[in-house]
């Protein structure tokens, strides 16, 4: 395989939070290839895929990107954490400088379901939009007029069949990286993203899918976390069998949100062993001290936890 399409998943995947097999992800991919093309988005383009979780929409809406050499990019997450405002600010800068003076045809091009609400029984009209004081809103708002902004739900109506415009190739980007975001130090400073192939993404993942045997596997990370693309994302996509949408926040020393990092440390501890998880990836090693602080009881079976490209097993 040279470049990254839908023929590199397992094909007996099965996304298990979901209940949805690899047919049904393929029309899912396909409906997101339509969406992209009747928003005129072409080969080369940028596009960001923004979603919170593991779910079959990040999932379909990145190969999709990929089928039709897009260039889907990718926050770092550590603006995340840091002064977020400041980098927003400085995310809104380049953009419009690009917009405004560098390419006059230029969009910058997000699908997303920030709009999706919290809880659809319990949060009172609050959305994704309203968590972390607004950060997704924030991030949305910074996009250039010119933009082109989707929502997941304009996927539904689309065709359910493969459509393929032109041929893409291992030299073609297939991510732009905006690592260097989190080096700036004031919102005027020009920064660029770093752009890898389909080839230069390939040729890490062989680095490390030999250590992926096992079958039951949580995409725990979104792609703007760690970059896991190649050492974690795809590996997983292509080996296991059972996928499973289960989020690990990051540990932080924030006390407003040191409710919700007890509650979801718990349930994901909780899952793990109900679900037989037997491979997550965690952020950092905080993350995962955390994480066994919290447990009552050992895994019944062996655990492999990825802290970035670090393995560590629970037995």
């Amino acid at each position: 395989m040279t470049t990254i399409t839908r023929e590199i998943i397992n094909p007996n995947f099965y996304h298990v939070t979901e209940g949805m097999d690899y047919e049904t992800l393929c029309k899912r991919i396909n409906k997101f290839k339509h969406l992209f093309l009747s928003k005129d988005i072409k080969k080369g383009d940028n596009v960001a895929v923004s979603t919170l979780t593991g779910n079959t929409n990040m999932i379909a809406g990145h190969f999709a990107a990929w089928e039709l050499g897009l260039i889907p990019f990718i926050l770092n997450n550590k603006i995340l954490s840091g002064n977020t405002d400041f980098y927003i600010r400085a995310l809104k800068f380049i953009m419009k400088l690009q917009d405004d003076h560098f390419d006059p045809f230029i969009r910058f091009n997000i699908i997303h379901d920030f709009n999706k609400p919290i809880d659809p029984n319990n949060s009172g009209g609050l959305t994704r939009m309203d968590l972390k004081n607004g950060l997704y809103r924030k991030i949305i708002e910074a996009f250039p007029k010119s933009s082109v902004i989707m929502t997941m739900e304009e996927i539904a109506p689309m065709p359910g069949t493969d459509i393929q415009p032109w041929e893409v190739t291992p030299e073609d980007n297939c991510i732009q990286y905006n690592e260097d975001l989190a080096k700036v130090t004031k919102i005027s400073q020009a920064w660029w993203p770093k752009l890898y192939s389909h080839e230069q993404i390939l040729d890490g993942v062989e680095k490390y899918i030999s250590t992926f045997t096992q079958d039951s596997v949580a995409i725990s990370r979104p792609l703007h976390h760690d970059f896991c693309i190649y050492y974690y994302f795809l590996p997983t996509l292509m080996t296991a069998s059972k996928i499973h949408d289960l989020n690990v926040m990051d540990y932080h020393h924030r006390n407003d949100e040191q409710q919700i990092l007890e509650f979801m440390t718990d349930y994901v501890n909780k899952e793990i062993e109900r679900l037989g998880i037997e491979r997550i990836l965690v952020p950092d090693n905080e993350t995962f001290d955390y994480m066994q602080s919290r447990k009552t009881k050992p895994f019944t079976n062996e655990v492999i936890f990825n802290i970035e490209k670090k393995i560590v097993k629970t037995h």
